[in-house]
């Protein structure tokens, strides 16, 4: 600040004194001529140069986003569904769902697991249903003939599934699947149309009070084996389509 007012002094006495050497000998009195210099100018002043202090650069900071939530995954519509008691109505494409993968669960069994998928096949049913099937089960020694023959039972649905009947949370159902008996030496497949009467357990879920299974056909595939495998109780003979 001193400098730049040095400056301007300076620049005004070097004006004043070219004023006074262009003044010509004494004359008569003449309009006063201002001899003081004109401002200077913003432009003509010498600029000085301030330091300016480097500015710390801030480190680059990540911008918090919102946390993404994955969706839920969409529920398996099982045995094991749980629907609430004080759900008073149940969409019948649940319904639908449901008694497609009971049924297919009721004829599919593995001799080396058969006990454990008994137990687990018991939440299919309601405690009526449940003695009815697993009664019927035993005296047609397919359970013996599971173990004995060492077959492997699948099932498919083979069709469409009809509602016949739907009112008061009960359900009248025809399911049309596929049944596959297979060991080493042969494989039978039978197609059965299984009638189902389904209600809501007391503690809302639903089960199995009737199920009613009519064979629709069976085709026979010979392994090359030499031995005849026993009977499947009330199924056809193995090997000996009806």
């Amino acid at each position: 600040m001193k400098n730049t007012v040095l400056w301007s002094a300076l620049f005004t006495l070097i004006g004043t004194q070219v004023c006074a050497e262009q003044t010509p000998a004494p004359q008569a009195p003449a309009a006063p001529t201002n001899t003081s210099a004109p401002p200077a100018s913003p432009a003509s002043e010498p600029m000085v140069m301030q330091p300016v202090a480097p500015q710390p650069q801030q480190p680059n900071q990540a911008i918090p986003t919102a946390p993404v939530t994955a969706p839920a995954p969409a529920p398996v519509i099982n045995c094991d569904y749980k629907i609430p008691p004080q759900v008073k109505t149940v969409d019948q494409a649940l319904v639908l769902t449901w008694s497609q993968n009971a049924v297919k669960q009721a004829f599919s069994f593995d001799p080396a697991s058969l006990d454990a998928q008994m137990q687990k096949l018991q939440a299919c049913f309601t405690e009526q249903g449940w003695t009815g099937f697993s009664t019927a089960l035993q005296k047609s020694g397919n359970i013996q003939a599971i173990k004995a023959q060492q077959l492997t039972v699948t099932s498919q649905i083979e069709g469409m599934t009809l509602v016949n009947e739907a009112k008061d949370n009960q359900w009248k159902l025809t399911v049309p699947v596929m049944v596959i008996y297979q060991n080493e030496k042969e494989k039978v497949s039978q197609l059965l149309s299984v009638d189902l009467t389904v209600n809501r357990k007391p503690n809302g879920d639903l089960g199995i009070t009737q199920m009613i299974a009519a064979p629709r056909g069976t085709v026979s595939t010979k392994k090359p084996a030499q031995e005849e495998p026993a009977n499947l109780g009330n199924q056809p003979p193995l090997g000996k389509p009806q």
